[in-house]
């Protein structure tokens, strides 16, 4: 019979301290709904829809990256694509002004690391084109 007993304050133990662990967790959960900063990123959230969708996006792809760097660079560069192409396009097409401007060694030099980082990452280059490239072929914005 005494074994019965200690089983039996073992299990009623188990659930206390379950009961406990679940009421810290329901505290943790509603001090975050009180939360003014929380509350503002939710907001902001929710009145930036486009934004929050990139940083969720570019945080997916950066994770990504650390186990298949190039499809997590291509998501990447989508995004960047998607907020730099109209830069990126102007910057093309004014190319011949830059290398006058900037003269040919800065500009070679330029050349040089763009393709240096090209072979490093191409993912988020490709991303970039795709993306600037779509971008320009259906004139958004």
């Amino acid at each position: 019979m005494p074994e019965k007993k200690e089983n039996e304050e073992e299990i009623i133990i188990e659930t206390e301290t379950k009961g406990e662990d679940g009421n810290k967790f329901s505290e943790t959960i509603e001090n975050l709904k009180k939360n003014k900063n929380v509350d503002s990123v939710l907001e902001y959230a929710r009145n930036n829809t486009k934004d929050t969708i990139a940083f969720i996006l570019l945080i997916v792809g950066i994770l990504w990256m650390l186990g298949q760097p190039f499809n997590g660079g291509v998501l990447i560069g989508l995004v960047v694509g998607f907020y730099f192409s109209r830069e990126l396009i102007g910057y093309v097409r004014d190319f011949n002004s830059y290398l006058e401007e900037q003269g040919l060694a800065k500009t070679v030099i330029l050349g040089g690391g763009a393709l240096a980082l090209f072979f490093l990452a191409p993912g988020i280059f490709i991303g970039v084109a795709v993306m600037a490239a779509l971008k320009y072929l259906l004139k958004s914005e």
